[in-house]
């Protein structure tokens, strides 16, 4: 006698590509997110292919501490609860948000050869479609070479209740899938900008030498940060970035380097719902929104360079010096006066006026057997 058969849910899909996070000191987010990441609906993770990027807490450049030790160790050891079997590369020192999410791409994209990878930081939680939603995202990019960043937190002040999903621009880079072919395009397009986040820790980046930056650009926009920039670089090269009307998930990062109580709730992210339920699926038309996307976002951001950058570097002038201006004989004689304590030499200023920017002056000094034998270094932290 034949077996009946038997009905039920589909095994869920595993998915086959890298799950990188990205964590730092909020170890409480963290929990929050790894386990979201294991209540996911028809898509179930390899745990061999998630890995956590841990940032380190002190910066080998500056000596400067941004995170406590202990903070540290429970963010290793909430994703480690999750994921006994992942894989954590964490940095020994403190590497700025940039750098850190930079070395997860190269791991995705160069080390692990994936042509697409999923990035997480530990501040945004899944709603239980989310990874779901995302695979039918990645289906579209798959067919839509322009596509690069794609995600499904979706627009919490419009909030459409679905059951379609339809396109509108990404905003912030949260919870996303990245194509490979994109990000090459985009990580050479964004080699003159690292270069100066390299001078400085992250936090201490040169904004009016990122804004200079910008003047030779076709597209610019107000901000410095590695989320801004990369989203000036994708509008200036045709790149797409998209999410979902609807959300699948909530922003939960009320305290950080962002967003702090007040303005996290201000900008309704407090009451921000995700929705759930199988008959929610992207839109079958949504290729069909994408021309739209990439243009309306170059033509804003080729806009904001045309009749904004000018005044706003202008006003950022007024507020921040410029570290590579040639230095005057007044600031020679002012670093000499406050570094020193003295009133420099004619020569000295003959030497250093007009040769060299202030910053290479004030390093001269700082580094000088005059400087250091009045003002010993402080302990290691």
């Amino acid at each position: 006698m034949a077996a009946p058969a038997l009905h039920g849910d589909p095994a869920p899909r595993v998915l086959d590509i890298p799950v990188i996070l990205v964590g730092f000191n909020r170890p409480a987010y963290l929990e929050r997110v790894c386990a979201s990441l294991l209540r996911q609906r028809g898509v179930t993770l390899d745990p061999r292919r998630v890995f956590l990027l841990q940032d380190g807490a002190v910066s080998a450049r500056t000596g400067l501490r941004y995170a406590e030790d202990a903070e540290i160790e429970a963010s290793i050891a909430a994703f480690r609860a999750h994921f006994p079997r992942g894989q954590v590369a964490a940095a020994r020192t403190n590497l700025g948000i940039a750098a850190n999410i930079r070395r997860g791409e190269v791991l995705a994209f160069e080390a692990l050869d994936a042509d697409c990878a999923l990035f997480f930081e530990d501040d945004l939680e899944l709603g239980p479609e989310y990874l779901r939603i995302m695979e039918e995202l990645r289906a579209v990019a798959d067919r839509d070479p322009r596509i690069g960043y794609f995600a499904a937190y979706g627009d919490h002040k419009a909030a459409p209740p679905g059951p379609e999903a339809w396109l509108v621009m990404l905003d912030h880079h949260w919870a996303f899938g990245l194509k490979r072919e994109p990000w090459r395009r985009l990580r050479e397009w964004l080699e003159p900008y690292d270069r100066i986040l390299a001078e400085a820790d992250y936090a201490w980046r040169d904004h009016m030498a990122i804004y200079r930056w910008m003047e030779g650009l076709e597209a610019a926009g107000p901000h410095t940060s590695q989320d801004a920039v990369k989203t000036i670089g994708c509008h200036a090269l045709g790149i797409a970035r998209v999410m979902t009307d609807v959300c699948f998930g909530r922003y939960i990062g009320a305290e950080g380097a962002s967003f702090r109580g007040a303005k996290f709730r201000d900008l309704g992210f407090d009451r921000m719902e995700w929705v759930e339920g199988p008959e929610h699926h992207v839109a079958a038309g949504v290729g069909s929104q994408v021309a739209g996307i990439v243009a309306d976002a170059r033509k804003r951001q080729q806009r904001f360079r045309r009749d904004d950058l000018a005044n706003l570097i202008e006003q950022q002038s007024r507020q921040r010096l410029e570290r590579e201006r040639p230095a005057t004989r007044e600031d020679v004689a002012a670093l000499f006066r406050w570094l020193l304590d003295r009133e420099p030499e004619e020569a000295a200023i003959d030497l250093y006026a007009g040769q060299n920017s202030v910053r290479t002056v004030r390093e001269i000094l700082l580094t000088s057997r005059e400087f250091r034998g009045r003002n010993p270094l402080p302990p290691a932290p």
